[in-house]
């Protein structure tokens, strides 16, 4: 029984190689390792006397605050510490809210990609997407920075739902200077990589990510998993010592990573233990994804230990895991987009 159950993609994903892999930076002192201001909405970052730190905080905000412009940038970091700590209904509900009476396109645009990006962790793939669009058509082109987010997100959306050819037409711009705002775009070529079975790729993707990430974190980015993508890279390549370090690494951050990326790096971890100790973390993973109402990622959870049931000798109760986790996919329109990860013996 594979460990998540996979769709295998029809045709190859066609991707042209990752932007940034062989970018070298000679000079990065000359380059602004502080996060773009201007006319460029803060995306990922805001100056931290203008952002909630906690939900009850952010709510609070959210329902006392007027949209005006000032506001947005408070208006929409409360609205991402609702996501970031596991409410991303809320999330979506006040991005829902928001987005129609913003005066700004590119606000307009962040709001909707921020709601798309909760209605993807609710697993709603066909809503995450048509938000992903509008947050696309908002910014009025296709080939700035300020679409690379939104374009990404459209493109997870379509891997969830198995429409690798799709989501590979949204990822072949080119992107020749990554920055901050490449970041989400190159880590959705990474996944479609990993979903293609194209690891060396995969890694070269989230190579750059990491790189990016390391430059741009003035601590006021949300968090990127690369820890995680690079070493779910490696499970399949059977490089579990690697994968099991860097995967310590990520979970050694937590609480402050949140409890879906926690979930997920729980779920990963489980694959490097031996299959005795693998099912007390997957339950700590499933309570993490649970909390944060990640239905996709709680599919492959399930999966995950209904594997581990069969490798135990428990087949009545890794049946029925599987039927779990088979119908909580199926409900989201969702398919796993990737092979089953290579486990410790």
């Amino acid at each position: 029984m594979a460990l998540t159950p996979t769709a295998q993609p029809a045709t190859t994903p066609r991707l042209s190689g990752s932007p940034g892999t062989g970018t070298r930076d000679t000079h990065p002192a000359r380059r602004d390792r502080t996060t773009p201001q201007g006319t460029v909405p803060q995306w990922y970052a805001a100056p931290s006397a203008t952002r909630p730190r906690d939900p009850r905080t952010a709510e609070r905000l959210l329902r006392s605050t007027a949209p005006a412009p000032a506001a947005y940038p408070r208006l929409f970091h409360a609205a991402r510490v609702l996501l970031h700590t596991g409410r991303p209904r809320r999330t979506a509900a006040w991005c829902a809210k928001l987005h129609p009476v913003v005066q700004a396109p590119a606000w307009t645009a962040a709001f909707r990609a921020l709601g798309s990006e909760a209605l993807l962790q609710l697993g709603d793939l066909t809503a995450a997407e048509h938000e992903a669009a509008a947050a696309q058509n908002a910014t009025g082109s296709q080939h700035t920075p300020l679409c690379l987010w939104p374009t990404a997100l459209r493109a997870k959306a379509l891997m969830a739902q198995g429409r690798y050819e799709e989501a590979a037409a949204h990822l072949e711009q080119s992107v020749p200077e990554p920055t901050w705002q490449s970041l989400p775009w190159l880590r959705a070529r990474g996944r479609l990589h990993l979903a293609a079975h194209r690891h060396q790729e995969a890694l070269a993707a989230f190579g750059a990510v990491a790189r990016l990430a390391r430059r741009y974190d003035t601590g006021r980015l949300p968090h990127l998993p690369w820890r995680s993508d690079v070493a779910e890279t490696l499970l399949r390549l059977g490089r579990v010592d690697r994968a099991r370090a860097l995967l310590v690494e990520e979970l050694a951050a937590a609480p402050a990573i949140g409890p879906r990326y926690h979930g997920i790096a729980l779920r990963l971890f489980a694959a490097t233990e031996e299959p005795a100790l693998r099912t007390r973390t997957l339950a700590r993973a499933a309570t993490e994804l649970r909390r944060c109402e990640d239905r996709p990622e709680l599919a492959r959870v399930l999966a995950d230990f209904a594997h581990t049931l069969d490798v135990i000798g428990e087949s009545s109760a890794a049946d029925a895991f599987l039927r779990k986790s088979t119908h909580l996919a199926a409900d989201c329109d969702a398919v796993s987009s990737c092979g089953p990860i290579r486990h410790a013996a």
